[in-house]
């Protein structure tokens, strides 16, 4: 069976061609430069949305798997995640409420103190460890805000990820 050259359509939106000749055969439409320029816009809207979204995705992991030293950068670096789309903007503003919580406690003065207190490195009679009992209550507070909001933002990420199809 042979197929004449000029019945094979143009996989574009433009009017058919002849893939061998290049001369235009069908009544197919051209697409406006309007038209082009929305489409443009569409698809470089999608792939920034995705491209956040992944930048969202691997911050808010590196946050989760890192250890309490660590957490604390990778809340500063969650927070430094770009943003311009909505969806994106909305998951990282609840993950960065929720990581900052949580580096704020464990930046709190309270672990070294905690640790000179258990090595005798400091007295109990010290102005320091008179006031750890309240820079406890705040780290508490601090750390259970923070894992109180997780869920938020972990919810949704994973919506951006079904979203995006990652």
């Amino acid at each position: 069976m042979t197929v004449k050259s000029s019945s094979i359509p143009c996989p574009c939106a433009c009017p058919e061609t002849s893939r061998r000749s290049g001369t235009g055969t069908g009544t197919g439409r051209a697409l406006t430069g309007g038209a082009v320029v929305v489409l443009a816009g569409l698809v470089l809207a999608c792939s920034s949305g995705k491209r956040e979204a992944a930048s969202l995705v691997t911050a808010v992991d590196r946050f989760h798997k890192a250890e309490n030293t660590e957490k604390p950068a990778a809340a500063d670096y969650l927070a430094t995640v770009p943003c311009t789309v909505p969806e994106v903007c909305q998951a990282k503003d609840a993950c960065v409420k929720a990581a900052a919580a949580t580096a704020s406690a464990l930046m709190s003065e309270t672990q070294g103190a905690l640790a000179d207190l258990k090595a005798n490195k400091l007295s109990p009679d010290d102005d320091r460890a008179k006031g750890l009992s309240a820079k406890l209550t705040e780290a508490t507070r601090l750390l259970e805000e923070g894992h109180a909001a997780m869920p938020a933002c972990d919810a949704l990420v994973t919506k951006l990820k079904r979203d995006q199809g990652m």
